[in-house]
């Protein structure tokens, strides 16, 4: 069982409402129906029950309840002896990013996160991945998260957060437009927004449209979103985007389209936290790591991989 979901129904056990438990844990009511019927699943029996309209406690459920609360108590318990232990005073966890990586998780994440282990200070900024790498190797970062591929960030201990889909933004009125999805082979010769050499996207792209026999074509190389977003309004050039970007950043939604890039099965690009490899994962991070894991599960079915 997952200590994350004993506490998701601890506190729908309490409220007896999945939408205010919901807001409490700044989690999605489908997340928190989904942890408890995952529960229900492994006892194999009924937690909770409709009647008339509202929630109830079955006989197990108020067992489970008193139960789940004593693991949860000891739990926390243990976490802050072990954070004690680890002579960590403010136990501060600073996460350096890659741009968009609150987009690609979600922006309730790390709010959900400091709730669940509130004797963890988190602190979070955004970075290219030149910067992020940087920050990490020379300790002024805890661990970095980074939309990138393992052979680009060998030098680290890294594991696999979440899968990562990539999205091609483009004016409605541009050829691509009418696709449903895009392969690499659709983007020869089709002018794209680069972002330099810091971004590992950047680098990707390029390595991908060499695998695939052509160069690729960039209408200008700027890390400027302002930049891209104009020159995609202008049909001048494409984009990547992120899959909310659509209806979430762009400021005219209705003159793009954003279509997803298919990668392949075996493709490994991903989020994935890094972290020094000379040092031993501390206890924070490793917290952290489970945490953003199975928050990455209950979002989507992607598979998150061990620390490597």
């Amino acid at each position: 069982m997952d200590i994350q979901h004993l506490r998701y129904f601890l506190t729908v056990s309490r409220t007896l409402n999945y939408t205010k438990a919901a807001e409490e844990l700044y989690i999605s009511r489908q997340a928190v129906a989904q942890a408890v019927r995952q529960l229900e699943t492994e006892l194999q029996s009924p937690l909770l029950i409709n009647r008339k309209n509202a929630l109830a406690l079955t006989p197990l459920g108020l067992i489970f309840q008193k139960e789940a609360a004593k693991i949860v108590r000891a739990f926390g318990q243990f976490e802050a002896a072990m954070m004690k232990q680890a002579g960590d005073k403010k136990n501060e966890l600073k996460i350096v990013m890659g741009a968009g990586i609150v987009l690609n998780l979600s922006a309730e994440i790390f709010a959900r996160f400091s709730t669940a282990y509130s004797s963890i200070l988190l602190s979070t900024k955004e970075e290219d991945n030149e910067t992020i790498l940087r920050h990490v190797t020379e300790g002024e970062a805890d661990l970095g998260l980074i939309g990138t591929t393992p052979a680009y960030i060998q030098g680290f201990r890294y594991c696999l957060i979440k899968k990562s889909d990539l999205h091609v933004c483009m004016h409605v009125d541009h050829p691509l437009a009418k696709k449903v999805s895009l392969t690499f082979q659709d983007l020869k010769d089709v002018p794209m927004v680069g972002f330099g050499e810091k971004y590992d996207l950047h680098r990707y792209y390029v390595q991908k449209c060499h695998e695939n026999g052509f160069s690729p074509t960039f209408s200008i190389i700027t890390a400027d979103v302002n930049i891209s977003r104009n020159l995609v309004l202008e049909n001048r050039s494409v984009s990547f985007a992120f899959p909310d970007y659509r209806k979430d950043t762009h400021p005219s939604p209705s003159k793009v389209k954003v279509l997803p890039l298919n990668l392949g099965e075996t493709d490994d690009w991903g989020i994935y936290a890094i972290t020094r490899k000379d040092e031993e994962i501390t206890l924070a991070q490793q917290l952290f790591i489970e945490f953003m894991q199975s928050q990455a599960r209950m979002e989507s079915p992607a598979t998150a991989a061990g620390v490597r």
